[in-house]
C-alpha cells in the first residue's frame, strides 16, 4: 500500500483543482467494504442513457466487465447503457477503464475518480476492474437517472483471501442459487467460494469413473419416508465455475476425507474398515464409519476422484476437509493396525496424518496445493498444507508459528449458521450466537503472532452449514448482512473499522440487498418472552436496535403490514390476546414476525401441604426424541431425587 502522498500525485493529473476548495468527510459514501481512502466532494455527475464506454488496449477481459456493468446498472436503475466499447476516447459522458503498468500496483488494487467529464477506473489487473466497478455501482442511487457523487478513491484490500464457504450436502441447493450465492459474494468483493461438496448426509458432484456416488450417495431416505438429494453433473460444475471466474471469484471444492464420508461408503462400501451395509445419513451428527486407512484401494479410489475433480476446478487448491474423523474403527482394523506398523507410527492420529500426507503427496504431483480443517495439525502438519482454522483461533496460531499459511475462520464469528438473535425470537438454527456486530469485530490476525509469523494469515471466511437451512431464503436469511462486516474485515484496514460508521452505510445496504431480494435478517422487535401468563393486567414493552426502522403490531392474531398500528410506548393488555409485532425498515425490508401470547388466568386457590418431599424426581434417558410424545422408558440410564434441577457432567445432551 502506498503513502497518501501518491494518492495525491494520482488524483492531481484528473482535474485535481475542481476538489481541493470543498472536500469533505467520507462518511457520506455508503461503499462496503469501506474503501482505503476517499475525497469527495458537493456536487454529482448526471450520466446519460448514451453514455460512452472506453477501455485501453492493455485491458484483457473487456467484454465480461461491460457486460456486467452494464447487467447491473439496468437492474439497479432501469437505466439501460448500450454494451458497446466506443474505440475513440470520450470528451464527456463517459466511462473510461485505464490499465495501469505501475508495478507497485497491487492485483487487486484500483482507483475511482469521478468528475465532471465522467468515471475513470484505474487498475493493473481486470479484478481491480471489476472492484472499482463494485464501489461506483454502491454510488448509483436507486432511482432512474445514473447520478454519481463526485468522488475520489484508491482502494485495495487488507487480505488475499476473503472467502464464504456453502455446505450443499445437508441441503441441496440448485444451480440459480449457486449464481445468486456467487452474485452476493461478488458484490462485496469477495474473491473464493469454498464449495462443501460431499459429507456424510449427500454426495454432490458427479464422479464419472464411479457412478455409484451419484447413483446411492447422492440420496438419503428421510425420517418421513421420503427421498431427498441431488448432485450437481460435470456440466453444470464447470458452468458454476465459469460463471464465478466472471467475477473474479475462484471456486475451491471440498471433498471430505477420511471422515464424513458415510455417502462413499454407501455407494462402495469396501472402501470401509468393515464391509457394511452402509445408508447415507438422515440425522446430523459425526459418525464412526470413514475411510480404511489400511486398504491401498481406498487411496486409489480417492486419487481417481482427485483426478475428475482437479479437472474441474482450476482453484490452486484442493479443500479435502481432515475434520471430526472418529479412529475407533481404525483402532478395531487389522489393515489399520498393520499399517501403523508398517510405517512406523505412533497410534492412530499420526495415521490420519499419514492419510493427509499421502493425498497432499498426490495433489502437490498434480501442482495443487491442499487446505484442511485444523484438525489435520493432530500427528504431524502435511509439509505445504495451508489450514483452516474453525475451532478457535489456536489452531492457527500454532500453524503460523510454523510457517504455515492459515485461513481463518474460527466458529464464534465466522459461523454464519449460528443465531443471529436471541433463540427464542429467531428460527431454529445449530445453536451459538453471532450477531453483526460480533461478525464486525473479528480481528483475523490475532495478537499472538510477530510481524514474520502475521504473514501467513491469508485472511478469512465465514462458513454456512446447512443443517437447518432447507431452503434458499433460510440462506440468504442466516447469509445477510453479516456477509457484509466480514467484507469488511477482511477487505479493509483495521483502524478504518467503526461500528457506528458501518451502521450508518447498512441503511444503504438494506435497500440494496432488497432491490436484488435478498432475503436479509432484520432484527424482530424485543420484549418479553412469547407466552404470557397474567391476572389483571400486564405492560409488553418492545425495542429494535436498527436505525431507520419502526414496529408495527396486531392485536387481533392478524400480520402487521404497513398500515398496522405503530408502536410508541409500552402495550397494556387486559385481557387474553395475541400480540403480533413486526420490524419494517425504510428498505422495504421487514423482519419475521414475531407472535407472542397474553394469557389471564384466575390465581389458583392455597393447598394445604401436610408433609415436604425429598426433593425433584428425575429419570435420564437414552434416546433421540423431537418432542415429548416420543419419549419412551425404555432405556433408562440413571434415576433419583434432586434437590435443584442441572444435568449432571458425564451426560452428554442437546436442549
Amino acid at each position: 500500500m502506498r503513502t497518501s502522498i501518491l494518492f495525491l500525485l494520482l488524483v492531481s493529473a484528473q482535474v485535481m483543482n475542481s476538489f481541493t476548495s470543498t472536500a469533505q468527510t467520507s462518511n457520506s459514501v455508503n461503499i462496503i467494504p469501506k474503501p482505503s481512502r476517499i475525497i469527495n466532494d458537493k456536487g454529482s455527475l448526471l450520466l446519460k442513457e448514451d453514455v460512452k464506454i472506453f477501455f485501453s488496449n492493455e485491458v484483457e477481459d473487456k467484454e465480461i466487465l461491460l457486460s456486467y456493468l452494464c447487467d447491473q446498472i439496468n437492474q439497479l436503475t432501469g437505466v439501460e447503457i448500450p454494451k458497446k466499447i466506443t474505440r475513440k476516447l470520450p470528451a464527456s459522458n463517459k466511462i473510461i477503464f485505464r490499465k495501469v503498468t505501475d508495478n507497485n500496483w497491487g492485483e487487486e488494487e484500483y482507483s475511482l475518480i469521478v468528475d465532471v467529464t465522467g468515471v475513470l477506473i484505474e487498475a493493473k489487473s481486470d479484478k481491480g476492474f471489476f472492484y472499482g466497478i463494485q464501489s461506483l455501482l454502491q454510488l448509483v442511487p436507486l432511482n432512474t437517472e445514473l447520478k454519481i457523487p463526485y468522488i475520489k478513491i484508491l482502494d485495495e484490500p487488507r487480505y488475499p483471501y476473503r472467502g464464504m464457504h456453502l455446505d450443499v450436502c445437508r441441503h441441496f441447493f440448485s444451480v440459480d442459487f449457486i449464481k445468486k450465492y456467487i452474485d452476493l459474494m461478488a458484490m462485496y468483493k469477495m474473491n473464493t467460494f469454498h464449495w462443501h461438496l460431499t459429507e456424510d448426509q449427500g454426495w454432490r458432484i458427479e464422479i464419472k469413473k464411479y457412478p455409484k456416488l451419484t447413483e446411492i450417495g447422492a440420496w438419503r431416505i428421510e425420517k418421513d419416508g421420503s427421498k431427498y438429494g441431488g448432485f450437481y453433473t460435470q456440466d453444470q460444475i464447470k458452468e458454476i465455475v465459469k460463471y464465478a471466474s466472471e467475477r473474479f471469484i475462484t471456486v475451491i471444492p471440498e471433498i471430505e476425507l477420511p471422515g464424513h464420508s458415510v455417502a462413499a461408503l454407501a455407494a462402495y462400501p469396501e472402501l470401509a474398515c468393515n464391509q457394511g451395509p452402509f445408508e447415507v445419513e438422515n440425522e446430523w451428527g459425526v459418525f464412526d464409519d470413514v475411510y480404511c486407512a489400511g486398504k491401498e484401494t481406498t487411496f486409489e479410489f480417492l486419487q481417481n476422484v482427485l483426478l475428475e475433480v482437479i479437472e474441474l476446478f482450476p482453484s490452486k487448491y484442493i479443500h479435502i476437509g481432515g475434520d471430526e474423523c472418529p479412529k475407533s474403527n481404525w483402532a478395531s482394523c487389522s489393515l489399520c493396525q498393520k499399517r501403523i506398523k508398517e510405517e512406523g507410527l505412533k497410534d492412530e492420529h499420526e495415521l490420519q496424518s499419514y492419510f493427509i500426507q499421502r493425498i497432499e503427496k498426490f495433489l502437490i504431483s498434480k501442482n495443487r496445493k491442499i487446505i484442511g480443517w485444523d484438525e489435520i495439525l493432530e500427528g504431524g502438519l502435511a509439509p505445504e498444507a495451508t489450514v483452516m482454522s474453525w475451532r478457535g483461533t489456536a489452531g492457527g496460531i500454532q500453524a503460523a508459528k510454523q510457517k504455515h499459511d492459515v485461513i481463518m475462520t474460527p466458529g464464534s464469528h465466522c459461523y454464519f449458521d449460528h443465531y443471529q438473535d436471541v433463540n427464542y425470537i429467531e428460527p431454529t438454527a445449530i445453536g451459538g450466537f453471532t450477531s453483526l456486530q460480533k461478525v464486525y469485530e473479528f480481528e483475523p490476525t490475532p495478537s499472538e503472532l510477530n510481524e514474520d509469523e502475521a504473514k501467513y494469515i491469508l485472511g478469512a471466511q465465514a462458513n454456512i452449514w446447512t443443517e437447518y437451512m432447507h431452503t434458499p431464503d433460510r440462506v440468504e436469511y442466516m447469509l445477510a448482512p453479516r456477509i457484509c462486516a466480514l467484507a469488511e474485515v477482511v477487505w479493509s484496514s483495521k483502524g478504518q473499522r467503526n461500528w457506528n460508521d458501518f451502521q450508518d452505510r447498512m441503511n444503504h445496504h438494506y435497500e440494496l440487498l432488497h432491490k436484488y431480494e435478498i432475503n436479509s435478517f432484520i432484527q424482530a422487535p424485543h420484549g418479553g418472552v412469547n407466552k404470557n401468563f397474567f391476572f389483571d393486567q400486564m405492560e409488553m414493552p418492545f425495542e429494535v436496535k436498527l436505525q431507520d426502522a419502526e414496529i408495527r403490531y396486531t392485536l387481533d392474531g392478524s400480520n402487521p403490514d404497513v398500515n398496522s398500528k405503530i408502536y410508541t410506548k409500552p402495550l397494556v393488555i387486559e385481557n387474553t390476546t395475541t400480540i403480533k409485532t413486526q420490524t419494517f425498515h425504510e428498505s422495504g425490508l421487514k423482519s419475521k414476525i414475531r407472535t407472542i401470547e397474553c394469557v389471564k388466568i384466575s390465581p389458583l386457590v392455597s393447598d394445604t401441604i401436610s408433609e415436604l418431599g425429598e426433593g425433584l424426581k428425575y429419570k435420564i434417558i437414552k434416546g433421540k426424541f423431537k418432542n415429548l410424545d416420543e419419549v419412551t422408558y425404555d432405556e433408562v440410564m440413571q434415576c433419583g431425587v434432586l434437590d435443584k434441577i442441572k444435568f449432571p457432567k458425564d451426560i452428554r445432551h442437546y436442549s
